[in-house]
């Protein structure tokens, strides 16, 4: 995934911009393109919500692997139908059965039907402060309302608040249930989530330390784990074409592959003898394939990375994961333990799946049933009966007697997989590292990352997914760029310095390739060669007019440059494509202030706000803007809503600038 999830704070990471008042709107201008910690909104296993934006603009004449990979199951064609969940029931009444009741089969729901788990009452943390923001929920119904007020810094209410409606639950509610707001086809994160471990509700993961209130976009890497099918619409950051979701929770095409000719051989000749090639069966791959199945979803690093011309959905159950996307993940000597989604990583360096090397034996699905889950009473039975069946009892190094005192049920996994913390507020989870002996526990790495930006992200697995893939270059380059955005000034420039020369010489073999040209251009940026910069945004979108991230970054960086018609075309351009983002109205604003058009900063502030009421950059804007235009009264009106946002020291020098401003 991914995921997404591209924090850019401009003012900070490119340098000042000219003119106090130009800096002051810009240095508002964060803006969360990845999520890379959505456990509730993030699969079962991680909250993930800030998604980049897909590398997903289709390049002329690219192979696509679900023609040309030799395989003897006709499904994983293009061509080939999803049916539906309904079109397998009616043969596999047992199976569908106990797969709805599964996580992965309860991902998704509309708010309206969704099981009730939640606790609305006060008990349960309703409503929550964090963060200096007040949360209340409130159900009414069917229909669910989620507010978020400013506090004070007396840590009273104050009058700017926000609320939406949230429409569906992400989330089987097993870790957490997040929740996604629908603007016209267009999916955001509320910063809310219910965490059912400790029957609580708290913000959203990642939100205490970046809080995008209800403007984190929903992209397609995050739907590609949660949701059955979703039709994204190119180039956009969270647009999808309606009816938003093909069947809401996950289904049983996303491990099998779509079913149209499974259901019309079964309807004209009934059964088959020997291996269906109309539906993939992932109990027969080799194990590769049969992993690939799991870790579309469950294999999640720090970065995932399209591969040229892919899209999310393009995967096919029995076909190689990386032929559609690349992974990457810290080096080793990088790994920590606490991390939320990590057990596909955690599992192949165990021992277990390395002795099993040969066979292919040792896989998820070894101890995993993907169409049921075992009863809490049976939990300890069914994973000491996996483990045995590779091990003898009297392998464990410790007599029955005492593992009894740890475990009336004898469970291995007690002592060797035990429930660890996590990176994910109130959520544990089991660490698949299977170690052997439970006293060498997991340590946290010495070495911050990343410091050497020649080995800051390695491919998972580390052959990259075979020698046929030869354009490793460019996915690494797209990948460090990814990481770039998060890191500080000098890393950032580090990391970018490293990934230029991979992108130039991806892109002087394959030139029409706005992902890696968007990539290109944020590298340049951070490097300050700023004219170089825009070329390459400029050239991202001649290859994709409409790239949501290349508009708003060419309008952002024009603007620095002082090229304010350049900066409005693409800020207005951007707009059109999303005009939920309120970052682009911002920049807007940012353009009629430097060319002292008041009226039009007032009318476009006031836009801004409307999306995002807790601006604190925008509202002082606003107050500036309402005195150029001669109306105090609003301006007073203004800063009395300000004051009390910010602490005993800038309200001192608030008040300083307030009274020259009136003056």
């Amino acid at each position: 995934m991914t995921v997404g999830p591209k924090s850019r704070h401009v003012a900070g990471k490119r340098a000042a911009l000219g003119g106090a008042l130009l800096g002051l709107v810009l240095l508002g201008l964060v803006v969360a393109w990845r999520w890379t910690a959505w456990p509730g909104a993030a699969r079962e296993q991680r909250p993930n919500l800030t998604p980049s934006l897909p590398h997903d603009s289709v390049v002329a004449n690219s192979a696509d692997p679900r023609w040309t990979f030799a395989t003897p199951y006709r499904n994983v064609r293009p061509d080939v139908k999803y049916v539906g969940d309904a079109a397998c029931q009616s043969c596999h009444v047992r199976l569908s059965k106990s797969y709805h009741n599964h996580p992965m089969g309860r991902s998704l729901f509309p708010v309206s039907t969704a099981p009730a788990i939640e606790n609305y009452g006060h008990g349960a943390h309703n409503p929550f402060d964090a963060a200096g923001f007040r949360y209340r929920i409130e159900r009414r119904g069917e229909r669910v309302l989620h507010q978020e007020t400013a506090l004070g810094r007396s840590g009273k209410p104050s009058t700017l608040t926000q609320s939406a409606e949230v429409q569906f639950v992400v989330g089987s509610g097993e870790h957490g249930r997040s929740y996604l707001i629908d603007r016209d086809g267009y999916l955001f994160a509320s910063p809310i989530t219910w965490y059912p471990q400790k029957g609580i509700w708290d913000l959203a993961p990642g939100y205490a330390a970046n809080n995008p209130h209800f403007g984190r976009p929903i992209g397609p890497d995050c739907l590609f784990c949660h949701a059955n099918q979703v039709e994204h619409v190119n180039n956009t950051a969270n647009r999808y074409r309606l009816p938003l979701f093909r069947g809401t929770a996950i289904g049983c095409e996303r491990c099998h592959g779509p079913g149209q000719l499974h259901v019309q051989r079964h309807q004209e000749s009934g059964e088959v003898a020997g291996v269906d090639e109309t539906i993939v069966n992932p109990r027969q791959l080799e194990r590769g394939l049969r992993e690939a199945v799991c870790q579309q979803c469950h294999l999640q690093g720090e970065q995932r990375v399209l591969r040229r011309g892919r899209k999310y959905f393009d995967f096919r159950p029995g076909l190689p994961l990386q032929l559609f996307f690349v992974d990457f993940v810290k080096p080793a000597k990088y790994q920590g333990d606490a991390k939320f989604v990590g057990t596909v990583e955690q599992m192949i360096a165990s021992r277990c799946y390395q002795a099993s090397n040969r066979s292919g034996k040792m896989g998820c699905i070894t101890c995993h049933d993907p169409h049921g889950r075992p009863s809490v009473q049976k939990k300890s039975t069914h994973y000491r009966a996996r483990c045995l069946s590779c091990h003898g009892e009297e392998e464990c190094g410790l007599p029955r007697s005492v593992r009894l005192k740890q475990s009336a049920e004898d469970s291995c996994i007690v002592c060797h997989m035990p429930r660890t913390g996590s990176d994910v507020n109130h959520t544990s989870i089991t660490d698949h590292r299977i170690l052997r002996r439970p006293e060498a526990r997991a340590k946290q790495p010495a070495i911050d990352w990343p410091i050497d930006v020649e080995t800051a992200l390695v491919p998972f697995p580390a052959d990259g997914g075979g020698p046929d893939l030869v354009d490793r270059g460019r996915d690494l380059g797209i990948a460090l760029m990814d990481l770039a955005e998060k890191q500080p000034g000098s890393a950032a420039r580090q990391l970018s310095a490293r990934a230029l020369p991979l992108l130039e010489s991806s892109l002087g073999t394959t030139p029409a390739d706005a992902p890696a040209w968007e990539a290109k251009g944020s590298a340049l940026w951070f490097l300050g060669r700023s004219e170089e910069a825009l070329a390459a945004l400029q050239t991202a979108l001649v290859h994709a007019p409409e790239r949501e991230t290349a508009l708003y970054l060419a309008a952002t960086l024009a603007l620095r440059m002082q090229q304010r018609r350049v900066a409005q075309a693409y800020a207005e351009r951007a707009i059109r494509v999303n005009p939920w983002r309120w970052q682009y109205h911002q920049v807007l604003v940012a353009i009629h202030a430097q060319a002292n058009d008041w009226q039009a900063a007032v009318e476009e502030c006031q836009k801004t706000l409307q999306l995002n009421a807790f601006s604190l950059a925008s509202r002082r804007l606003l107050i500036t803007s309402y005195l150029r235009v001669g109306n105090r009264t609003k301006a007073q009106a203004e800063f009395a809503l300000l004051l009390p946002l910010v602490g005993p020291e800038q309200q001192e020098s608030l008040r300083h600038w307030f009274e020259r401003e009136l003056r």
